[in-house]
Parts: C-alpha cells; structure tokens; sequence
C-alpha cells in the first residue's frame, strides 16, 4: 500500500513540477519575488513559536521541500539545512535553485521513509504544506516514526497535518487532497515513537500544527552513547 502511495506521489507531483512548480508549491504567489517573500513569511511563522529553542549551530530537515523555497531561509538561520522530496523534478530544480547557497542540500526521498539519513543526525525537522496532499495515514505515519529516528535527543518535529475537509475535496483522498488526521491518530504515532507532544494548535479551520520532542538522553545513557 505505501509502496502505491509513493509512486502516485512521485508520478502526479514530478508531473506538477513539469507543469508549474512554484504554482503548485505557493498557489497565489509564484510570480517573480512573491515566491520567495512567501517562503520566507512561512519560515518565520513556522519557527517564530520555537525561537528561544533554536541554535544557529542547529542542522534542520524539511520534509517535502519542493524546489527549497524554505530551505533557502532555513540555510541562513542554520549551519547546514536538509531537505527532502518525493518528486525528482523538485530535487533536480530545487537543487538549481539553491546553487549558490552552500550549506544547503536537498535529497531525492522514496515517498514514505528518510533512507539516505542517518540516525540521530538532525536538531529540527519540519513539514509544511506536505502532509495533508498525503492521501494514506500509514505513509504519514510512517515519516512520524522517521523523523523521530532522524532527530538527534532533544531534537523537535513541528508538522501541519489536514483535520478537515477542503473545498472540492472528493470521496476518497488523492496526491492533493490527502488524508484527515485526528489528535488520536498523532497520540497513537507518538506513542509508538516516544516522540513527546508539547503542542498542538489550529491557524485554520482544515489544518493543525503539531510539536513534539524526542526526550533527550539522561546522563548514563549519554556516556553509553559516548563508549559506543
């Protein structure tokens, strides 16, 4: 099923990127300098809650990075920003678009996991405007329990998901209107994880955001990490 559900991602979207990327990443503002007025917009309102928590020495993954619109300000705020697609035309042009920004990188994802990633290798990782064109909960799911295996202890994952119905939404969720999730779905998946909710919040009556932290190593764990 997931394996479905990738390849759906990867043919509609890599098809959305040949058509228009920066339409279907910033609908409405995807002309000229709107396009990265935008992303550096939703960069500050999407890091602006965890600002006393954020380091410059931090190194940051988004998931779903499109063509790096907010990679782009995440490099100037972080020692090094990551990001990950999905749809090789993303990567590829997203890789020309962040050409003269050195501490950026982008890498081409399978559509369900992290596989090129390490452990432990990331202080933040974040998802916008991703999850909810995801139409399978077991493929959000299975990037919850990804990024959880990504972040370093202490490390945060703050993600938008879908919790309600669009307008011209169907029967049945597809590559954009993807699947509704519940505050249930996000419990059972932290759960299984150990990722720790701190918040969980509405800007709109169809998304929510979420924060959740991986519990940072207590003193005998770190000196086994440290012998290892």
């Amino acid at each position: 099923m997931s394996d479905d559900v990738a390849e759906r991602m990867r043919r509609d979207w890599n098809q959305r990127a040949r058509d228009d990327a920066r339409h279907f990443i910033a609908t409405g503002e995807s002309e000229g300098a709107l396009f990265a007025l935008s992303g550096c917009r939703d960069t500050y309102r999407m890091l602006e809650d965890q600002h006393s928590w954020l380091r410059p020495s931090m190194r940051s993954l988004e998931i779903g990075c499109g063509i790096g619109r907010l990679v782009q300000f995440f490099a100037r705020i972080f020692a090094e920003a990551h990001g990950i697609d999905v749809s090789s035309e993303m990567v590829e042009r997203g890789r020309a678009y962040l050409k003269d920004v050195p501490n950026a990188h982008l890498h081409l994802g399978d559509g369900s996991s992290l596989p090129s990633l390490a452990d432990a290798s990331f202080d933040f990782v974040v998802s916008y405007v991703v999850f909810q064109h995801i139409p399978s909960k077991e493929v959000i799911r299975s990037y919850v329990k990804e990024a959880h295996r990504v972040l370093k202890p202490g490390g945060r994952f703050k993600y938008l998901v879908k919790n309600g119905r669009w307008a011209g939404e169907g029967a049945e969720p597809d590559t954009w209107h993807g699947a509704t999730i519940t505050i249930d779905d996000v419990e059972a998946w932290h759960g299984e994880t150990g990722l720790r909710l701190l918040n969980a919040y509405s800007e709109t009556e169809s998304t929510a955001w979420v924060v959740a932290e991986k519990p940072a190593l207590r003193a005998g764990e770190e000196a086994l990490l440290l012998l290892s």
